[in-house]
Order: C-alpha cells, then sequence, then structure tokens
C-alpha cells in the first residue's frame, strides 16, 4: 500500500511540473500578466489531488465506504470547488474581467488534476470488485 501511495505521490509531482511548464510555455510571456499566480493554481490543484487520491486509496480498505467511494468522490469534487472559491476569490468574486485565455489558464489545472483523480478512483473501485 505504501508502494502504491508513492506512486500516487510521483505521478502527482511528475505530472504537476509537466503541465505546470508546458502551461506557461505556451502562455509565453502572458503569465507575467495573468492577474493571479498561476503556480498557485497548479499547486492548489496538485495538493487537493493528492490528499484525495490518498484518503480514497485509504476508504478503499474499509467495508462501511466501499461501496460508496462514486458518491464520496461527488461530493469531494464539491468541498474541492468551494475550496478552490475561497483561495481565489480575489480572482474569481472580484470586479476584474478575465479574457478566455486567462479564464482558461485557471481552470485547465483542474481539469488536468481531476482526469488523474477520476482515473485513480476508478482504478480503486475496479480493485474492489
Amino acid at each position: 500500500m505504501v508502494k502504491r501511495l508513492l506512486g500516487y505521490f510521483a505521478v502527482i509531482i511528475v505530472l504537476f511540473f509537466v503541465s505546470y511548464f508546458t502551461h506557461s510555455y505556451f502562455l509565453g510571456e502572458a503569465v507575467e500578466r495573468l492577474p493571479y499566480n498561476l503556480m498557485s493554481a497548479y499547486i492548489f490543484h496538485a495538493i487537493a489531488s493528492l490528499i484525495l487520491v490518498f484518503v480514497f486509496d485509504l476508504l478503499a480498505f474499509t467495508e462501511q465506504y466501499n461501496e460508496q467511494l462514486g458518491f464520496l468522490y461527488l461530493a469531494s469534487m464539491s468541498l474541492k470547488i468551494i475550496f478552490f472559491c475561497v483561495f481565489f476569490k480575489e480572482v474569481l468574486f472580484s470586479n476584474i474581467v478575465l479574457s478566455k485565455m486567462e479564464s482558461l489558464s485557471l481552470i485547465i489545472p483542474l481539469f488536468i488534476f481531476i482526469f488523474y483523480e477520476v482515473l485513480i478512483v476508478v482504478k480503486t473501485l475496479n480493485r474492489n470488485v
């Protein structure tokens, strides 16, 4: 189990660095003009994904939550989005009008890490069947 958790950690770290630097490369100098710190968005999603993946892997071994993991994941996604809104409230709820590029740059990390989370949750659910 420790080996599997370390593997999840390694994949999230690699995913973080590859996706952040690729994203920054494509944005070029525009990364400097973003009204938020792109690195902060990636760090938030990487840490949240790491916590979710660890918790769901540990919950998979309990009889009580084993069959409800899919529903718990949906609830955790709501919490993740709420926490994201709390941490980035200055950008999301201010009078700043974000361009499409700025808006997309804010949600791209979300989709990258959600994809990985879903892969792990599905793998965990299939392992328990």
